[in-house]
């Protein structure tokens, strides 16, 4: 579109699953950072490993009692016990303060500081999360007087998912007052109940972003992921437990499986739901929970060219979230990405008044069904017997609005907008 962009972000390190974007226009410059959880972590396991070495050598206990005592009291179950803790509180995920990027703000700041003495910015765009993001472009904005656009891809303070910990919450607050509240120039945010927190905060102008999807990454032809023709349920994503719940699709599932012996038999051949993404513990007991092992099953991670392999062969695909007044106006990347697959969606845990409810139903592929069992229990009915659990109308007109190109002109005219005004 005609502009000099330049990209500061962290040290990438490989997780398996990177993306892998080309490079064109643009210039990445990446600022180290220490990763306290990995460096922590590994401090831990090597004192651990010490002391079982010297336990061996001066214990008297039989080898069944050392068994059961490195069980209780293991690294592996103390880095379990605290990974729950944190990712509860949104601690060290790239959520909440204290985070794994905290220390990343200092490197960012030092080089944004060669940068901005080096070459004229018109503007800094940073995006929550990491809360590191808005605190090294408050500071560079603060010192450079460089006009600012704070977007918010999630609420940081109001996070629907990470409530954060006191005392660091305290912190919290008095640091986005003081660069985003104060500084910022323009604030971007999802949607319009996001907005309106927002605005009710902060005398800045707000403005509405929606994620989205990149046309052209669902123009390429790829082969199919599936080499059979099972009917699936896919899911891709995270999964936060009691959150976004799974639960009346497991519960319907094992009550077709139940009530009726030919349905079962159907489902034994030919239907399975498929989940990928980071293992969870709370899933897996839920399948147990409700008897489902047969037919929902946990995949692992991919990468993003074979999960939007995955997404394009779904019968339908499941939207997950919670069903609370706090989230309603949540639309995540993920439900955009379904919407470009243009396939079937069920939104299970919104309801239809919800901002992902109404957004599925005006692009005429998804419906949400909120906890409604009998509902669940039809729609995966109709997707067993029929191979289509409801008719879906895309409407392009809708899906279209909300391509990264689109969003980058919207971007690019209030950032015109403002600079006219600042100037």
């Amino acid at each position: 579109m005609g502009n000099n962009i330049t990209i500061l972000t962290a040290e990438k390190r490989s997780s398996g699953v990177d993306l892998d974007f080309p490079i064109h226009n643009f210039e990445v410059i990446t600022a180290p950072f220490i990763n306290i959880i990995h460096e922590g972590g590994e401090i831990l396991k090597k004192l651990f490993k010490y002391t079982d070495h010297v336990r061996s050598q001066v214990s008297e206990i039989s080898p069944e009692e050392q068994v059961n005592s490195n069980n209780s009291f293991s690294y592996v179950n103390i880095k379990k016990a605290w990974l729950r803790f944190a990712r509860k509180r949104g601690l060290f995920v790239t959520a909440r303060i204290p985070d794994i990027y905290d220390l990343w703000a200092y490197s960012a700041v030092k080089k944004g500081h060669e940068l901005l003495k080096t070459k004229s910015y018109d503007w800094i765009v940073s995006s929550y999360g990491p809360p590191a993001s808005h605190i090294a472009a408050g500071i560079l904005s603060k010192t450079y007087q460089c006009r600012w656009v704070a977007d918010y891809r999630d609420l940081w303070i109001e996070n629907h998912i990470y409530r954060g910990m006191w005392p660091f919450t305290i912190f919290e607050k008095y640091m986005e007052k003081k660069y985003v509240g104060h500084h910022a120039n323009v604030i971007t945010t999802v949607s319009e109940p996001l907005a309106n927190i927002l605005r009710r905060k902060f005398n800045n102008p707000v403005f509405v972003i929606e994620n989205g999807y990149d046309d052209e990454e669902y123009d390429v032809e790829s082969p199919p992921y599936f080499s059979d023709q099972k009917i699936r349920i896919i899911y891709t994503g995270n999964i936060y437990p009691e959150k976004r719940n799974p639960s009346p699709l497991f519960a319907a599932i094992a009550d077709l499986a139940t009530k009726d012996t030919n349905m079962r038999q159907r489902m034994s051949d030919q239907f399975e739901v498929l989940f990928f993404g980071n293992e969870n513990d709370w899933l897996n007991q839920l399948i147990i929970k409700y008897g489902v092992q047969s037919w929902v099953k946990y995949m692992g991670k991919v990468n993003r060219i074979d999960a939007l392999r995955i997404q394009k062969q779904a019968d339908l695909l499941l939207f997950l979230e919670w069903g609370d007044e706090s989230v309603d106006g949540i639309l995540t990347g993920k439900l955009f990405e379904y919407l470009a697959a243009r396939k079937p969606i069920i939104g299970i845990g919104i309801s239809p008044s919800s901002a992902a409810g109404i957004l599925m139903c005006q692009a005429g592929v998804g419906q949400a069904v909120g906890e409604d069992l009998d509902k669940v229990t039809s729609i995966l009915r109709k997707l067993i017997t029929e191979n289509k659990p409801f008719v879906i109308q895309p409407r392009e007109e809708v899906i279209n609005k909300y391509t990264r190109r689109k969003q980058a002109e919207f971007l690019l005219h209030i950032m015109n907008k403002y600079s006219v005004i600042s100037g």
